[in-house]
């Protein structure tokens, strides 16, 4: 049994690329479609827009334009795999401000270990997270980041 999972823990770091693909993808595709309703459905503007206002957030107007073009534009860049760090990067930004702005202010606490399980529960902190992995495991094999590195080692 030993030998099984040692050999596995050698060829699973090989096979980490597709893990990171698979949440690129997955990361990118949410943020695309968030992002492009956010921008071009009225409703979903609208709420954006009055969520920045009752958070007393300055530009509010702005603001509301920049986020979903950023979720946007950082879901593409992440699904083509092109300044994955950067775009990683932008949208933990954003996720945290979601987390503080939005979802801690509907926070319910009932102790310590409800508090802790109900806010790791959210699902910006989980995308928090991967964005936070991310920007430090880099943009995997399959990515254009990664040709690019190649042809400039070349």
């Amino acid at each position: 049994m030993y030998q099984f999972f040692s050999k596995l823990g050698a060829k699973k770091r090989s096979c980490e690329w597709f893990a990171i693909l698979i949440v690129r993808l997955s990361l990118g595709m949410f943020f695309l479609l968030s992002g492009f309703f956010k921008m071009f459905d009225g409703k979903e503007h609208a709420n954006l827009l009055q969520l920045l206002k009752d958070a007393s957030i300055p530009f509010a107007e702005f603001n509301a334009y920049l986020i979903p073009f950023l979720e946007l534009a950082g879901g593409i860049l992440l699904i083509i795999g092109f300044l994955t760090t950067l775009s990683s990067f932008v949208l933990f930004v954003i996720m945290i401000g979601a987390i503080v702005i939005d979802r801690l202010a509907h926070f319910t606490h009932h102790g310590a270990i409800l508090a802790l399980e109900n806010f790791l529960y959210l699902p910006e902190v989980l995308y928090a997270l991967m964005f936070l992995w991310l920007f430090f495991s880099g943009p995997g094999k399959v990515s254009l980041d990664h040709r690019y590195a190649k042809r400039m080692q070349s």
